[in-house]
């Protein structure tokens, strides 16, 4: 009597039906890929901003000039406060009498497609005193709105800190 050799491999139904079944898994998790890489953007966009108010800071008392820090437009001019803005600069003041010219040429940091940032007060001055001379909140939305907005808040010291916004901020 013969054996008959099973088959090996699969059928082309099983094969569907297990693409199936992976397509349905990627489509579920495909929001909250989304949702993760817009927060991430928003977040690092946040500590971007700190480093660079703590950078002008520094600036500020190590040049014994004042420093600005300010959401811009791609030229590099500070825009008006609650103007939102795809692009920063900071930048120190210099002695007009020595150079003719008020600062230091900026140094324009963009930010991530779809992120904006808006200030407050525009430009945020620090002094050379350690001071900040003006308060402010800097604050970082999502233009499509799926990660939550997010604020830095400089404080009359001249210290950042974060904290938490509402959408309305972004408005």
């Amino acid at each position: 009597m013969r054996t008959r050799k099973r088959p090996q491999g699969i059928t082309l139904i099983e094969l569907c039906f297990g693409l199936a079944i992976v397509a349905l898994l990627v489509g579920m998790a495909a929001p909250g890929f989304r949702s993760g890489l817009r927060a991430a953007a928003v977040r690092s966009v946040t500590f971007e901003l700190l480093a660079g108010l703590q950078q002008s800071r520094a600036d500020a008392i190590l040049q014994a000039r004042p420093a600005d820090l300010c959401p811009s437009d791609a030229a590099g001019n500070c825009l008006p406060s609650h103007t939102p803005s795809s692009y920063w600069h900071a930048s120190v003041q210099t002695d007009i009498r020595q150079t003719g010219a008020g600062q230091s040429p900026p140094v324009l940091h963009a930010l991530p497609a779809g992120v904006v940032v808006r200030a407050s007060r525009s430009p945020l001055r620090f002094w050379p005193d350690a001071q900040g001379a003006s308060t402010g909140t800097l604050t970082i939305c999502d233009t499509q709105g799926i990660a939550a907005p997010r604020a830095i808040v400089l404080n009359l010291s001249g210290r950042p800190r974060l904290a938490d916004a509402t959408a309305g901020n972004c408005r």
